[in-house]
């Protein structure tokens, strides 16, 4: 627990799935070429590099690597990435797309440097839970025990002198999955991380979200048939409790 207190810009949930993630894949990491495209302390590379993969750390401040081996090199994921076109078998972006405005850029140049049938694996706090829909509702914030995005929280101090946005663009699953999509990276799996006490309690609410999602999907269907395997994807994650009742999103793309 320990290295994880010392990752700071990472939330527990999330390395705990990296953590199993390497161990249960171990055998199939082994050789491939990773690229860690918010690299922070240098934790989640680290886990990559004990599974025998080669890794490439980029981050915008690389001076804050002190866990991965390999040097970490700089990067602004809102501008073309230094990195060759299909060099990598897994892309990973741990708790940072909820600070890039330009989200579908991102997508992009993560396609761009995917292999055919390469993995990104992505971690964001879970807007799509009972608990991130509740506390829009509420305050329009992620959660509703804080105060929603501002000008007073738009820029985060990460040391002095190194800025960067705040937790301006949380994006539900929808909308990943979406811009994921467009750019021919298919969602394989939505991982479960820890469940919300609070999601479990809107659960009462789970009959109503069924009952909509079902006759929205089956509208669609009746007017685009060919595209019906769309529509399911998205019946099946309107639904999902992996969705409704996790704190943080741990989706799994695979570059077609």
């Amino acid at each position: 627990m320990k290295a994880m207190v010392d990752a700071p810009h990472s939330r527990d949930n999330a390395l705990l799935f990296f953590v199993n993630y390497t161990k249960r894949n171990r055998d199939t990491l082994q050789d491939k070429i990773v690229v860690d495209l918010s690299a922070g302390s240098g934790y989640i590379s680290h886990l990559f590099e004990g599974a025998n993969c080669r890794v490439m750390p980029f981050d915008l401040f690389p001076g804050n690597n002190t866990f991965a081996t390999a040097t970490c090199r700089p990067i602004h994921l809102q501008e073309p990435f230094p990195i060759e076109s299909g060099i990598a078998d897994y892309v990973i972006l741990a708790e940072t797309i909820e600070h890039l405005p330009n989200q579908l850029f991102l997508f992009k140049e993560v396609a761009r440097i995917l292999k055919p049938a390469g993995r990104f694996l992505l971690t964001t706090p879970n807007g799509s839970s009972l608990r991130g829909r509740f506390s829009q509702f509420l305050t329009e914030s992620e959660h509703y025990g804080s105060p929603p995005p501002n000008e007073l929280t738009a820029y985060v101090n990460w040391k002095p002198g190194q800025i960067y946005f705040g937790k301006l663009f949380v994006s539900g699953v929808q909308r990943l999955r979406t811009l994921a999509a467009i750019h021919h990276l298919q969602l394989r799996k939505v991982h479960p991380s820890q469940r919300s006490s609070t999601s479990y309690l809107l659960l009462i609410f789970y009959p109503i979200i069924w009952f909509f999602a079902s006759r929205v999907r089956k509208q669609q269907i009746r007017k685009d048939a060919d595209n019906q395997n769309v529509y399911t994807d998205i019946f099946k994650l309107n639904t999902s409790w992996s969705v409704l009742l996790s704190k943080h999103l741990l989706m799994e793309f695979e570059r077609l």
